[in-house]
C-alpha cells in the first residue's frame, strides 16, 4: 500500500477512534452504574421478602404453637404421660381428635398433624394409620428433646411420592407440650408437616423486574422454591450459591449480599438474605442483559452518529494526504538516487514548511555520508575484532553452564551427560560403575552458627578435599546446596565402591580450617552400582540418594550400599502417608486404653488412650511406625485432634456411668502444641464433649519441649490454668534437664519403661528409678511407672513409693467397649475390687492369655 492510501486511512481511523471509544466508556460507564443499582436494589428487596418470609412461617409456627396449648390436647398429653396401656378409649382421645381434625381443616397448609408423647410414639395424628407408630429417627423430636425449643425446618425438606408419580415437599414445624405448672417438663411433641406449596403464592409475587425471579435454598444448596417446580429438592449444582448458607455461619458471607455471577452461562446479578434461624438463603436474580438493555439503546445512537461522521472524515483524509505526500514523494526519489550509489543526488522541495526543511537537511545528510564513508570501512575492521571478544564470552558461558560457580566443578547437567557417555559406551557388559551421593551432616548449622561465608569457604574446601581423592577418569560435581555427586567408571567389585567410600569418611576426620579455626566435617554417602541397582542416570542418581539418607537415619557419618529393600521401604512410608491422609474418613483408626493402677490407693484411677491404625492392604500399623511419618507429613494435627475428641467422649462416657474420678490422658505432639491456636482446640473439644477439664491429662515428653521450652511453657501454662493435668511422658530417655521439672508447670512425672526393665537386675536402674521417685515427690510431682510386666518389679517399685503403674502387669491396652465391660459389673463382685483378676479379665477379654497378678 502507499503511502498516500497509509495516511487516507490512518486519518479516516484516527478521527473516527476517539468517537469509538468514547462511545464504549460510556456504553461501560452507563452499564457499571446501573449494574450496582441493582445489586443495591436486589440486596434491599431479597432482606425485605426474607423478613416476610420469615414472618410468614413464624405465624404458621404460631398456629402450631396455639395448636399445642390447646385444652383437649394438653390435657390427652398429660393422660397419655400416665398411662401406659392403649387409650383411644380414653374420652380425652375423642375430644383431642376432634379437635385436631377440626383445626386441620382450618389449617388446611398442614398436610398431617401429629402428638407424639415422650417415648416418640403417635398418640394423635390427622391420618388415623399413624397412630401407635414410631418416629426414632425424627430429627425434630430429637432437638425439642434436647433443646425444648420450638423445631422449625429442623429435619430438611421432606418430600411425598402422590399416585401421579408427582412429589409433593414439605417441612416439619414442631412445639413441645409443656406442663404448665412446670415449664422444663414436656408432656409431648405436636409436629406438623407445612405443605411448601402453601408457600408459592407469597414467593412468586418477589420480582424486581423484566427478566427477574425468585427462588429459595436450604444450607446444602437444595431448592426449597423455585417458579419452575421440577426444580423443587434437586439441588442447585453450583458451589457459589450452594455455599452461602455455609459461607455466613464460617463467616466468609453478610447476612444480606449481593454479586454478580455467571450461572448456567448466563451473566446474572442476584441478590440474597439469610434466614439464620432456618438455615435458608432466599436468593433474587435478574439476567443482566435486562439490566443494560438501556446502555445498548445509548450505545446504538452513538454507532449511527460514527456511520456519519465517517463518509464525512473519508473525503476529508483524502485531501490531507495528497497534500502531504507529494513532498514525501520527492523525498523518496531522491534517497533512491543516493542509494544506488550516487551520494551527490540533491532534493529540491522549496516549500518554506517542514518539508522544505526536511530536504534542506537531507542535503547536508548526504554531504556528511560522503565524508563519513572511509571512517564506516575503517569501523568495519574494527568490528570483525570485536567478533573474536563475543566468540570468547561465548566460550566463557558455555563454560559456566556445566560448572558450579562457588566450587568451580561440573554441575549436576555436566554430570549426567559424562554419566550417559559411560553407561552408552557399555551396553549390556559386565563393566561395574558406582555413582555416590555425597551430603554434608549438619550443614545448616554451620550456616547459621558462623554464617553463609564461613559456609561457602567450608563448601570449596570440602569440593577441593573430594576432587584431590579422585582418579583422573572420575568425576565429582556439585548438585546443589551442601551435595556432591561422583562417578566411577571401570571398578573390580562391589569392595572397591565400598573402599573408596570408606576412605572418604576415614580422610575428613582432619578438620578444616577457616579463619584459623578447626570446623570438623562428617558425610552420609549413598551409593548405587551399575548395572545392579539401576540401568540410567535418573535410576542411578535416585537409588544413591535413597541410600544415602538411610545413612543419615541410621547415625550419620557413615556409607550406605543401595537394596532393593530401601526402596520398598520408602514406599511403605508412602502408602502410610496416603492411609494417614484417609485413615479419619475410611474408619481404619482406632483408639485402645491401658488401665494405670495407683498401687498406694489400691484401685484404678485413670487409662492412657492409644492411637491405633488398621489398614485393609497395610494390616495392623503401630504408632512407632506411622507416628513419625504423621508429624513430618503434618497428618498429625488432624489425628491428634480425633484422639483428644474420642478419648473425652469416652471418658464422659464414663463419668456419666458413675465413674467421675478416672483421668484420660493422651499424648502430644510438638506439632500441635506449636499452633497458635492449640489452646482453642483444646478448650473447643472439652466443651463439645462435656468432660471437665479435670479429668483430662496432656502427656509430653522431652523431645517435645526441648524445640521451644519458652513457647510450651506459655502453652501448657495456659492449660493447666483450664484445670487440665500436664504429664511428663519417657523421662530419662531425651534431654533430661532439672530444668524442666523446675519451670515447666507438670502435674506427673512418667518413668520410661527402659528404667523399669533391669530394674530388679541392675542395680544402677534402680538407683536411677529411685532417684527420679524420690526427685518427683520432692517436688510434689505423682510417679507413673510405664512398662511394669513382672512382679518382682511390681515390688521394686511399691518400696520405692511409686503412685501409679501402668503396664502389662495389671492390663494391656483394652478396647473402649472392653474396658468399659470390665468396669461396669457391680461393685460389691467388681473384679477392679481385685487387682488381680481385673488384669485377668483385660487380657483374657481383649488380647489373649498373660500373666495375671495380685497387685494389693
Amino acid at each position: 500500500m502507499s503511502i498516500r492510501n497509509n495516511l487516507r486511512v490512518t486519518l479516516f481511523v484516527l478521527s473516527l477512534l476517539p468517537i469509538i471509544l468514547l462511545s464504549v466508556l460510556s456504553f461501560h460507564m452507563i452499564s457499571d452504574r446501573l449494574i450496582s443499582a441493582e445489586k443495591v436494589n436486589l440486596k434491599q428487596t431479597a432482606s425485605t421478602n426474607s423478613q416476610g418470609l420469615k414472618a410468614l412461617l413464624e405465624s404458621r409456627q404460631t398456629e402450631a404453637h396455639l395448636l399445642a396449648q390447646e385444652s383437649s390436647i394438653y390435657e390427652y398429653a398429660s393422660f397419655a404421660l400416665t398411662k401406659s396401656a392403649s387409650k383411644s378409649g380414653s374420652p380425652l382421645y375423642g375430644n383431642a381428635m376432634e379437635l385436631l381434625n377440626r383445626r386441620s381443616r382450618t389449617l388446611s397448609y398442614f398436610q398431617n398433624i401429629k402428638v407424639f408423647d415422650k417415648s416418640n410414639s403417635v398418640i394423635l395424628s390427622t391420618d388415623r394409620y399413624d397412630i401407635n407408630t414410631k418416629a426414632p429417627d425424627n430429627l425434630s423430636l430429637t432437638y425439642m428433646r434436647a433443646t425444648g425449643n420450638n423445631a422449625n425446618a429442623v429435619s430438611g425438606i421432606l418430600k411425598k411420592k402422590l399416585t401421579d408419580g408427582s412429589y409433593h415437599y414439605f417441612i416439619e414445624i414442631g412445639c413441645p407440650i409443656k406442663d404448665r405448672n412446670n415449664h422444663k417438663k414436656i408432656l409431648g411433641y405436636l409436629v406438623g408437616t407445612l405443605d411448601l406449596s402453601s408457600l408459592d403464592t407469597y414467593l412468586n409475587s418477589m420480582t424486581a423486574g423484566k427478566g427477574s425471579y425468585t427462588f429459595c435454598l436450604d444450607k446444602y444448596g437444595n431448592y426449597i422454591f423455585h417458579p419452575n417446580s421440577r426444580y423443587i429438592g434437586t439441588n442447585i449444582k453450583d458451589d457459589h450459591l450452594s455455599r452461602l448458607v455455609t459461607d455466613y455461619y464460617s463467616g466468609k458471607a453478610e447476612e444480606t449480599g449481593s454479586f454478580q455471577y455467571t450461572f448456567e452461562s448466563t451473566d446474572t446479578i442476584y441478590g440474597y438474605s439469610i434466614l439464620k434461624d432456618m438455615g435458608w438463603v432466599l436468593v433474587m436474580k435478574r439476567d443482566t442483559s435486562a439490566v443494560t438493555s438501556l446502555a445498548r439503546i445509548i450505545l446504538y445512537i452513538f454507532m449511527t452518529g460514527i456511520a456519519v461522521c465517517s463518509l464525512v472524515m473519508l473525503l476529508a483524509s483524502d485531501k490531507i494526504a495528497t497534500f502531504y505526500t507529494e513532498p514525501i514523494l520527492e523525498l523518496k526519489n531522491t534517497l533512491r538516487t543516493a542509494s544506488e550509489g550516487n551520494l551527490k543526488a540533491q532534493s529540491n522541495i522549496k516549500s518554506r514548511n517542514e518539508f522544505g526543511e526536511l530536504s534542506r537537511n537531507l542535503n547536508k545528510m548526504l554531504h556528511i555520508v560522503r565524508n563519513s564513508y572511509n571512517e564506516l570501512a575503517a569501523m568495519h575492521e574494527e568490528l570483525i575484532i570485536k567478533e573474536d571478544q563475543l566468540r570468547q564470552n561465548y566460550n566463557h558461558i558455555e563454560y559456566l553452564a556445566y560448572h558450579d560457580v562457588l566450587t568451580d566443578l561440573p554441575n549436576k547437567m555436566a554430570f549426567i551427560e559424562r554419566v550417559n557417555q559411560a553407561i552408552s559406551a557399555s551396553p549390556g557388559s559386565n563393566r561395574l560403575h558406582a555413582v555416590y551421593f555425597v551430603d554434608l551432616d549438619d550443614f545448616k548449622t554451620v550456616n547459621d552458627t558462623l554464617g553463609h561465608e564461613y559456609g561457602d569457604n567450608l563448601l570449596s574446601q570440602t569440593a577441593a578435599h573430594l576432587l584431590s581423592l579422585t582418579a583422573n577418569d572420575d568425576i565429582l560435581a556439585r548438585a546443589g546446596g551442601d551435595e556432591f555427586l561422583l562417578f566411577r567408571e571401570n571398578l573390580d567389585n562391589e569392595k572397591e565402591a565400598t573402599d573408596f567410600a570408606a576412605a572418604i569418611i576415614e580422610s575428613l576426620k582432619t578438620p578444616f580450617h577457616i579463619n584459623e579455626e578447626a570446623i570438623y566435617v562428617s558425610l552420609s554417602i549413598g551409593i548405587a552400582l551399575y548395572p545392579k541397582n539401576g540401568l540410567t542416570h535418573n535410576s542411578l542418581i535416585k537409588n544413591a540418594d535413597i541410600a544415602m539418607y538411610k545413612s543419615k537415619d541410621t547415625g550419620k557419618n557413615k556409607y550406605t550400599l543401595f537394596d532393593v529393600t530401601m526402596e520398598e521401604e520408602l514406599n511403605r512410608n508412602s502408602l502410610i502417608t496416603e492411609v494417614l491422609r484417609h485413615a479419619i474418613a475410611n474408619e481404619e483408626v482406632y483408639v485402645v486404653y491401658q488401665p494405670q493402677y495407683n498401687i498406694r490407693k489400691e484401685k484404678m484411677t485413670g487409662f492412657e488412650a492409644l492411637m491405633r491404625i488398621r489398614n485393609p492392604k497395610l494390616g495392623e500399623l503401630y504408632p512407632q511406625e506411622f507416628i513419625p511419618i504423621a508429624e513430618e507429613s503434618g497428618m498429625i494435627t488432624e489425628l491428634g485432634e480425633w484422639i483428644l475428641r474420642e478419648a473425652c467422649l469416652f471418658n464422659k462416657k464414663l463419668i456419666d456411668s458413675g465413674f467421675d474420678s478416672l483421668t484420660v490422658s493422651v499424648n502430644i505432639s510438638s506439632v500441635q502444641l506449636s499452633k497458635a491456636n492449640f489452646i482453642e482446640i483444646i478448650q473447643n473439644i472439652l466443651e463439645e464433649t462435656g468432660l471437665p477439664a479435670g479429668n483430662l491429662e496432656l502427656e509430653v515428653t522431652e523431645s517435645t519441649l526441648v524445640s521451644s521450652l519458652s513457647n510450651a511453657s506459655v502453652q501448657l501454662s495456659s492449660l493447666q490454668e483450664l484445670g487440665i493435668l500436664i504429664s511428663l511422658d519417657d523421662f530419662g530417655t531425651g534431654y533430661s534437664s532439672l530444668n524442666y521439672l523446675t519451670n515447666m508447670p507438670i502435674d506427673t512425672l512418667k518413668m520410661d519403661k527402659s528404667f523399669v526393665n533391669n530394674i530388679c537386675s541392675n542395680e544402677k536402674d534402680a538407683r536411677i528409678a529411685s532417684g527420679i521417685i524420690n526427685l518427683a515427690h520432692s517436688m510434689k510431682l505423682e510417679v507413673i511407672a510405664e512398662g511394669v510386666e513382672r512382679i518382682e518389679q511390681l515390688e521394686v517399685l511399691r518400696k520405692n513409693r511409686c503412685d501409679i503403674i501402668q503396664g502389662y502387669i495389671y492390663s494391656k491396652p483394652l478396647l473402649p467397649h472392653i474396658l468399659l465391660e470390665t468396669l461396669m459389673p457391680d461393685p460389691a463382685d467388681s473384679e477392679f475390687n481385685d487387682p488381680a483378676s481385673a488384669s485377668k479379665a483385660s487380657s483374657e477379654t481383649s488380647y489373649g492369655n498373660s500373666e495375671s497378678v495380685n497387685l494389693s
